[in-house]
C-alpha cells in the first residue's frame, strides 16, 4: 500500500516536472526566434575566436605576437561558448544550438525550482511560483541572448538546490556537487 502510494506520488512529480520544462521550452521558442542573437558579437566573439585560433583565453593581440589576456571577463561562458566550436556547425546554426542549449538550461532551472521551493511550500504553491518564475520576462528574454546570465541562474540555482540537499541529508555524491557548483560559481566572479 504505502509502496503503491510513494510510486504514484514519484510518477505524479515526474509529470509535473516534465509539463513545466516543456512549459518553459514553448513559452521560450517564439521569443527565440523574433528577438534572439544572430550571431556572436563584440567581446564573446573575440574570446571564442581567440579560444580558436591561439587555443588561450586572451582579449587582444598585439602586432608583436604579445598576447593581453582576458582580465574582465568571466572565463566559463567563453568555454561554454567555445565547447560548441568542436560540432563545426556554421555561423547561424552554431547561434542556434548555442541559444537551444540555454533555452533547455532555463527550462531545467525552472524545474529544480520547483524542486526548491518544494522544500518549504505545498506542491500547489511550488508549481505556481514555477511556473511565473518560467514566464518572468528577464529569464524568458536572457535565454535568447548571447549572454551569461542563463548560465548563470542555471548554476546558482543547481548550488542553492545541493546546498539545501546537503543541509538535509549530508551525502558524499551531494557533498561532490555542492562543491563543483559552488566552484562553478566563483568562475563566474573570479
Amino acid at each position: 500500500m504505502f509502496y503503491n502510494n510513494y510510486h504514484q506520488l514519484k510518477i505524479k512529480e515526474i509529470y509535473v516536472l516534465v509539463l513545466l520544462i516543456l512549459f518553459s521550452v514553448i513559452v521560450r521558442i517564439p521569443i527565440l526566434l523574433m528577438y534572439g542573437d544572430t550571431g556572436l558579437e563584440h567581446e564573446w566573439e573575440l574570446l571564442v575566436n581567440n579560444l580558436i585560433e591561439h587555443g588561450q583565453l586572451v582579449y587582444e593581440i598585439f602586432d608583436d605576437g604579445f598576447l593581453l589576456p582576458n582580465l574582465w571577463m568571466p572565463p566559463l561562458y567563453a568555454y561554454y561558448l567555445y565547447c560548441f566550436s568542436f560540432f563545426n556547425l556554421g555561423d547561424q546554426n552554431y547561434i542556434l544550438l548555442i541559444l537551444s542549449s540555454q533555452v533547455l538550461l532555463a527550462s531545467i532551472s525552472v524545474a529544480v525550482f520547483y524542486k526548491i521551493n518544494e522544500l518549504f511550500f505545498s506542491q500547489k504553491l511550488s508549481f505556481y511560483s514555477s511556473l511565473l518564475f518560467s514566464i518572468l520576462p528577464l529569464h524568458v528574454y536572457a535565454s535568447s541572448q548571447i549572454s551569461s546570465i542563463s548560465l548563470q541562474i542555471f548554476l546558482m540555482i543547481l548550488f542553492f538546490y545541493f546546498f539545501f540537499q546537503l543541509v538535509k541529508k549530508k551525502k558524499f555524491f551531494i557533498n561532490c556537487c555542492f562543491f563543483i557548483f559552488s566552484r562553478f560559481i566563483y568562475s563566474f566572479k573570479r
